[in-house]
């Protein structure tokens, strides 16, 4: 275990060193950064899902909507610390995985005679909730451990806990990324969803003069902390990725110096009755 990192019974201690982000009117870090922190008005805007072009070709082909968010705010993070991907292990985290995939097999479940329902291997593999996890290997000849985890709308805040847990335990870096796509119609009414959304922390447990912040966490009994702009909580509900805004907000606003060196703390869904509680020094 790494000396230099806090760890007692109920509390763990990381270090944020970069930060990936793609979201409606959040287009990188360094824009959300500025409208975060007070600098920049937030106007809510459509995006397109970049290629995943750091792919192999076959393999770019047959990615869909979740793993290219996934692989892009990934990438975003691993190029803003300028660490070597392929020696980074992962936690990946999503609340429902692939809905496109998902929606393209019960259709063809449901509307074909029995005799027929053939479910191409493509569609299969890429609708488990591993997929991204995978293709981020391929992309960056990773053979380093990645964990994929799920827990509904808590799902950020829990792969926050596990990737800490590892980063505390294990000394090395670990990149998280968490990441959620709007489901196609009729499964939209069962699990509505009001935008995309993906984030990556690359995260320590050891301090660095580069470390956006340090993050302290624990679990409370305390209410979920809301954005202060009203655009903003909409999207934090809309999206269960979405959920980590109030804690970019503060790493945020101590990167401008809008707020003093003191710590600042707020709560992340989790699950209940829990909230995640993140003081971020």
């Amino acid at each position: 275990m790494n000396g230099s990192a806090d760890f007692s019974e109920d509390r763990l201690q990381c270090h944020v060193l970069s930060i990936g982000l793609l979201g409606p009117g959040l287009p990188d870090w360094n824009v959300a950064q500025s409208v975060l922190g007070g600098e920049q008005n937030y106007q809510r805007a459509d995006f397109e899902i970049p290629a995943v072009t750091w792919l192999p070709p076959t393999e770019r082909r047959r990615v869909g909507k979740m793993v290219r968010l996934a692989l892009t705010v990934g990438n975003a993070a691993v190029q803003t610390a300028a660490i070597d991907a392929h020696q980074l292990a992962t936690v990946f985290t999503s609340s429902s995985g692939d809905g496109d995939n998902c929606d393209a097999i019960f259709t063809t479940l449901a509307h074909t005679e029995k005799s027929e329902r053939l479910i191409s291997p493509t569609r299969f593999h890429n609708s488990v909730h591993n997929a991204p996890a995978g293709y981020w290997s391929i992309a960056n000849q990773c053979t380093l451990p990645s964990t994929s985890l799920c827990a509904y709308d808590a799902s950020f805040a829990v792969g926050l806990v596990e990737a800490c847990s590892q980063a505390l335990w294990t000394g090395e870096s670990i990149l998280l990324i968490s990441s959620d796509v709007m489901y196609p119609y009729p499964l939209s009414d069962m699990r509505p969803m009001g935008s995309n959304f993906a984030v990556a922390m690359l995260l320590n447990a050891a301090a660095t003069d580069a470390a956006l912040a340090k993050l302290t966490l624990r679990y409370a009994a305390e209410s979920e902390t809301r954005m202060e702009m009203r655009e903003l909580d909409e999207l934090r509900l809309s999206n269960p990725s979405a959920r980590c805004l109030p804690l970019l907000q503060v790493i945020a606003r101590k990167a401008l110096h809008s707020y003093r060196a003191v710590p600042h703390q707020i709560h992340l869904e989790y699950v209940e009755p829990l909230t995640l509680e993140v003081v971020v020094d």
